[in-house]
Order: C-alpha cells, then structure tokens, then sequence
C-alpha cells in the first residue's frame, strides 16, 4: 500500500520516508515531465507521479534511461571541461570554512610580527645598555 504525504500525495519509493525528499523528487520529476517531447517518458513519470509505479522500477526501464542518458552525458562532458580547466567546485560552507583559517592565519601572523619587533626592540636596548 502506498504512503503518502501531507498533501495527499504519493510519496516517492526512494525518499524513505522523508516527505520533503519525495517533494523534491516529485518537483524534479515533474520538471523532467514537463521538458520532455517524448510521450512515453511523459506517461511513464506521470504513473510514478499518482503511485502507479515507483519510481525504482520506471528508473530500471529503458524508456528512463534514454530520456535522462543524453542529459547525463552532457553533464558528465560540462564536469570534465570544468575539472580539466583546473578549476575545483567547492561548496559555500567549505569557503567559509578557508576564509575563517585564512583570517586565522593573517592574525597569527601580525601577531608573530608585533613579537619579532618587540624582541628587536629588546635586542637594541641591550646592544645600547
């Protein structure tokens, strides 16, 4: 028997559970639905939409594969342009995360500055004493 959400709708086999998982799944397959010419495709993601299929089985069915294949691919070749210009993708919480020790690191290093002149200062006054 099929659960469902809040909103009355199917939840999606592969979310677990997790009801804003299967909204967002189902937001992308409607997407998916939507951007597609090919009517197949379309009643297929339709069945997976009102829980006459699952979405497991439909992604194991050729009919998936090769609507969302050329999209793979075209990511796939998009990463590659991306990786092989030797640029690296980091996420918002890891560049916050570099600035921090790069602040950390710039403190640290005026404070060893104001250090080495105090001990220079120090060194002057004993070579003049």
């Amino acid at each position: 028997m099929a659960e469902f959400d809040e909103a009355g709708n199917p939840m999606m086999d592969i979310a677990r559970g997790d009801q804003i998982a299967s909204a967002r799944i189902r937001a992308n397959l409607e997407r998916l639905r939507d951007a597609s010419a090919n009517p197949e495709f379309r009643r297929l993601v339709e069945d997976v939409l009102n829980g006459r299929a699952s979405l497991r089985e439909a992604a194991r069915g050729g009919v998936f594969d090769a609507e969302l294949s050329p999209h793979i691919d075209t990511f796939d070749q998009k990463w590659e342009e991306v990786m092989s210009a030797d640029q690296e993708v980091v996420g918002e919480e890891e560049v916050e995360r570099l600035n921090g020790l790069q602040a950390q690191v710039r403190d640290k290093l005026a404070e060893i500055t104001r250090q080495v002149e105090e001990l220079r200062r120090y060194q002057d006054d004993l070579d003049r004493g």
